[in-house]
């Protein structure tokens, strides 16, 4: 099982990610805004580094997939509502599962797949009530971009876990940086704001400095079939998030998709650690984070 000193964060972080990020898109375009965000990222991550990049093939991979996926989300989110944003990226663990077989040789049993399909149906369930209002293919494809690529990136953490990976995101940061500023000459839109500022803050520090560092930390320990499936718990945060502020029960569907996703979480981390169809080699050792590769 994943540490719950990372997972519980990660999962509370993502679940509000996306509201954050359509809410910024009111004051700056896409890659303004994403090189506002990522240059307070790359601020964070240089103090921590004390500016010490990683510069080898497989770190410049997982640096343009790691950016591929935060512009998708970005671009998408001009389309498509934060909910449904966060329903389509939420694809990704059916995407990670193949790619870590292909990429790792990190074998899923047929038992943790089956408990992604089973979270993923009820991740759908769960937003049925939120699925009204317009969705445009080019919106449904950028977000379905980011998912992929989100898997890609996890894949690529997961393989580069040896070393340090504060240096690491340091120089997915930074390559980021590089290409939302090149591109944000081709739509510059900014309206300064204390909404923005606080958007950027929350985007740049916690969900793209903090959240990837506490989801390379559980991929240097657990294998990426069973951590995807357990991110599917961050929908629920929402839900009780909302139930707490607003006191409105929700409705059956909603409550079904709950089971739904408990269900396909309890198959993949719990029946399929127990599948004997589980081929895997052993996992090499990673050092402690912060060791200096």
């Amino acid at each position: 099982m994943a540490s719950a000193k990372y997972l519980f964060p990660y999962i509370l972080i993502t679940a509000f990610t996306y509201v954050f990020a359509k809410d910024a898109l009111s004051y700056a375009s896409p890659f303004v805004y994403g090189a506002l965000t990522t240059f307070v990222t790359c601020i964070a991550f240089f103090v921590v580094t004390r500016g010490k990049l990683i510069l080898n093939k497989d770190t410049i991979l997982f640096s343009v997939f790691y950016w591929l996926s935060g512009a998708c989300l970005l671009l998408g989110l001009n389309f498509i509502s934060s909910s449904q944003s966060a329903i389509l990226s939420f694809t990704m663990p059916l995407i990670a599962i193949p790619l870590s077989v292909y990429v790792l040789a990190e074998r899923a049993s047929r038992v943790e797949a089956y408990g992604a399909v089973i979270g993923f149906a009820g991740i759908v369930v769960y937003n049925l009530p939120l699925l009204g209002g317009t969705v445009t293919l080019i919106g449904v494809g950028l977000t379905l971009g980011d998912a992929f690529f989100w898997a890609l990136f996890s894949v690529y953490m997961r393989k580069l876990r040896l070393q340090d990976p504060a240096q690491t995101l340091a120089t997915g940061a930074l390559v980021s940086f590089l290409f939302y500023g090149a591109l944000s000459f081709t739509d510059f839109s900014f309206r300064p704001s204390l909404n923005l500022a606080f958007d950027v803050g929350f985007l740049g520090i916690i969900a793209w400095a903090l959240n990837p560092f506490l989801w390379m930390a559980l991929l240097r320990t657990e294998k990426l079939a069973k951590l995807t499936t357990l991110i599917f718990i961050a929908p629920l945060v929402t839900l009780v998030y909302g139930v707490a502020t607003t006191g409105v029960v929700p409705s059956y569907i909603t409550l079904g998709g709950v089971v739904l996703i408990f269900v396909g979480i309890y198959t993949s981390n719990i029946l399929g650690g127990r599948d004997a169809d589980l081929v895997q080699p052993p996992a090499t050792p990673a050092p402690p984070l912060g060791h200096d590769s």
